[in-house]
């Protein structure tokens, strides 16, 4: 599954706002389900809707300013924690998952439901069989995480304005906050990325909650669905 391009910065930008506001709605809906019992998975949530929120804000003034090395960064951290809180639904006990968490276990060193250990690799790869762009963009904004040659090349401006018998021979250097001149088109992509790493989460965190506020029906479907396996 492919993510929405936009067609403008402003349009993209834009699209964030309702998911900004759908954070702190999913939380209200989260935390007054099921008679306002708490568990592991509200915790859970809890910190990743924290985090994306957090992540959203400076997203937005980072695009905004044109300082794509940081903005990068925030793409990949949005995806981690996507796909992080992602990890919850591959275990058989989703809220001992979430407590060993808070109690500091790293993720990569829990075991899904087939005990394959959930390191960063393994969780891209499974998510990437639903979205098929994940491991791409998780590549590509790991060069943003890491010192990289992403920052080299972003320090490298361009030749404009020299004379192209000089092209060969010299080079021009930034060191500044602000990027070298880029096509809007690479600040429209970065958007759309983010914002699909957003909406990925926030997919998910309406799933904890769909089933906190229905464990009956829930358990239903995970009963048919067993039948069906053992059939």
């Amino acid at each position: 599954m492919g993510f929405l391009h936009s067609k403008s910065l402003e349009e993209g930008l834009a699209r964030l706002v309702p998911l900004d506001e759908a954070h702190l709605e999913l939380g209200k809906e989260m935390f007054d389900a099921f008679g306002r019992a708490l568990y592991g998975m509200d915790l859970l949530a809890a910190g990743a809707l924290n985090r994306s929120k957090a992540h959203i804000a400076g997203f937005r003034q980072l695009i905004e300013a044109k300082n794509l090395i940081c903005a990068g960064a925030l793409i990949r951290l949005q995806l981690d924690t996507a796909l992080r809180f992602y990890a919850a639904f591959l275990v058989e006990q989703p809220h001992d998952f979430a407590r060993a968490v808070l109690r500091g276990k790293r993720v990569r060193d829990l075991k899904d439901r087939d005990g394959v250990r959930m390191t960063d690799a393994y969780l891209v790869k499974k998510l990437g069989q639903e979205y098929d762009w994940v491991p791409r963009v998780y590549e590509r904004t790991s060069g943003y995480v890491h010192f990289s040659a992403t920052h080299l090349l972003s320090a490298i401006g361009p030749t404009k304005g020299i004379a192209e018998s000089d092209r060969s021979k010299e080079i021009r250097i930034k060191i500044a906050a602000e990027d070298k001149p880029l096509p809007i088109s690479v600040y429209i992509e970065a958007v759309d990325a983010f914002r699909a790493a957003t909406e990925i989460l926030l997919r998910y965190v309406h799933g904890w909650v769909f089933t906190k506020a229905n464990p009956d029906l829930v358990q239903e479907w995970k009963q048919v669905r067993d039948n069906k396996s053992g059939a």
